[in-house]
């Protein structure tokens, strides 16, 4: 459930330079429903807030010459109920999105890109959902094109064929951002059979979440890009 504006999502703010920690507070909270709780200079700080305010989000930013040490997200994780990370970086390289979400980050945002996108990141994450806008997920199924020509791909007709229409039908509403109980409602299912159905198709497609099978299915034609 979105917040009201009196309780509005919780950010913790990442970025080592006090000046741009500064100005991104005040672009986030110009938006009614967002309020920056805590801000971290370093990796030990960050954890340390992490912690002791378990915000709802925590946005990490990076300039040109600062490359974020990736192994800090799964520690972020391990100090969070709920871990929601969003990387805001002006890194380009398909390469490095695809590692930052497999260490943990559910979000990956150009900092080139105007606030709006970064606002709608934010709810989408919130609410349980990855975010990767159109033109990272062109690049992120790019790279991932150019690995499976180097693996071979002819595993993926038989990955695929395992399939049951009904699982076809998860994919593609999965592909369509809705959550478990939106697909619930609308094939007239259970959420817990769909939790079943997801499990399934993780096993069949080799994929370890949510966001591995989203990139799977539309690099595979099991779901369309959403408008």
């Amino acid at each position: 459930m979105r917040p009201s504006i009196s309780d509005p999502i919780r950010i913790l703010l990442l970025d080592n330079e006090a000046l741009v920690r500064a100005g991104l507070k005040l672009l986030l909270e110009h938006h009614p429903n967002l309020r920056v709780v805590a801000q971290a200079g370093g990796d030990e700080d960050a954890l340390r807030l992490a912690e002791q305010e378990q915000p709802d989000i925590i946005l990490i930013h990076e300039g040109t010459d600062d490359v974020l040490k990736l192994a800090l997200l799964p520690q972020l994780m391990a100090v969070m109920d709920k871990p929601r990370i969003i990387i805001l970086t002006p890194l380009k390289d398909s390469k490095y999105h695809v590692q930052a979400v497999q260490h943990g980050a559910m979000g990956v945002v150009l900092s080139q890109q105007g606030s709006d996108v970064l606002y709608k990141a934010i709810e989408k994450v919130y609410d349980g959902e990855v975010w990767l806008d159109r033109a990272l997920v062109a690049s992120v199924l790019s790279y991932n094109s150019g690995r499976q020509k180097l693996a071979g791909t002819d595993t993926i007709p038989r990955k695929i064929a395992q399939l049951s229409p009904r699982e076809r039908d998860v994919i593609s509403l999965v592909g369509a951002g809705m959550k478990n109980q939106q697909i619930a409602d609308q094939l007239f299912l259970s959420e817990v059979t769909i939790r079943h159905h997801l499990t399934s198709i993780f096993k069949k497609l080799n994929v370890s979440d949510r966001l591995e099978l989203v990139i799977y299915a539309y690099q595979n034609n099991l779901a369309q890009l959403p408008e």
